[in-house]
């Protein structure tokens, strides 16, 4: 009786967390509905847009025939920035005015083979093995209990289908960064070891591992590393070497990329 108890009151503490992480992003607040997607910049040399650049280039060299899902899409920015790819595109968020906004575009573009829905990640609107492609970015670790969304990102895909997920490190200095915000949601971070872990046990194999912002760069706490938050760095972190930023080459140096905070790994459905 007592683990029964215990059981129902951590789903209770589960369910709550949830909805409050929910109310956040649909607030309009913190998180706008204006401002939520960061637009793809061809020619801009700033960071965010040059990694952004490099996370849709990504997606579209991985991207099979068929079905193209944007997972927790926001307001579509990155889709509309994909959507040549696929001739049958989708966007799915659980937030109903980001994906009003997604549809407003959608319309205003023409771009019929577009499509817009509201849904969960850990339960996605989709039937077993319907994706050729999925991706998803700056999102998933944002979501509690992410082994469900493995889950169902497992089950959705096809057979020999691909996904692209942005994930966060829980050892990186920006991990560190993050918990001092405390007036923001709380994120869910993962070492690299777990995420190697839940694609495995979710039948993705991967194929490729991108590691990007080895320095915290865009927070300006906690106040003692300060010396690694100065906007300076986002300067030299953003030079391109090659095809690469400065930034990503660091990250691929032995043992370096363990640190590193974004971490965009390509898996295939085996």
């Amino acid at each position: 009786m007592s683990q029964t108890r215990q059981s129902v009151n951590g789903q209770g503490q589960q369910s709550h967390l949830e909805n409050r992480i929910r109310e956040e992003y649909e607030r309009n607040s913190i998180y706008k509905v204006d401002t939520i997607c960061n637009q793809y910049k061809e020619n801009s040399q700033e960071y965010a847009d040059r990694l952004l650049a490099d996370k849709l280039e990504t997606a579209r060299r991985h991207a099979r025939p068929g079905l193209l899902v944007d997972l927790c899409c926001a307001t579509g920015e990155h889709l509309f920035a994909l959507a040549m790819v696929s001739d049958n595109c989708l966007g799915i968020d659980f937030s109903r005015p980001f994906i009003q906004k997604a549809r407003d575009e959608a319309e205003r573009r023409g771009l019929q083979h577009v499509r817009f829905e509201v849904g969960d990640a850990k339960a996605v609107p989709l039937g077993d093995a319907s994706v050729a492609t999925l991706y998803s970015f700056s999102a998933l670790y944002a979501i509690p209990e992410i082994e469900k969304v493995f889950a169902e990102i497992g089950r959705v895909l096809k057979p020999s289908g691909r996904c692209v997920l942005d994930l966060g490190n829980s050892r990186s200095l920006n991990a560190i960064c993050v918990r001092a915000y405390t007036e923001l949601p709380p994120t869910f971070h993962l070492s690299v070891q777990e995420m190697e872990q839940l694609c495995d046990g979710n039948n993705l194999r991967i194929i490729e591992h991108r590691r990007f912002q080895l320095l915290p760069l865009w927070a300006d706490r906690p106040r003692w590393l300060w010396p690694l938050l100065h906007p300076v760095w986002k300067r030299i972190m953003s030079r391109r070497i090659g095809e690469r930023m400065l930034d990503e080459w660091l990250c691929n140096l032995p043992i370096v990329g363990q640190f590193a905070f974004r971490h965009v790994i390509v898996c295939e459905k085996k």
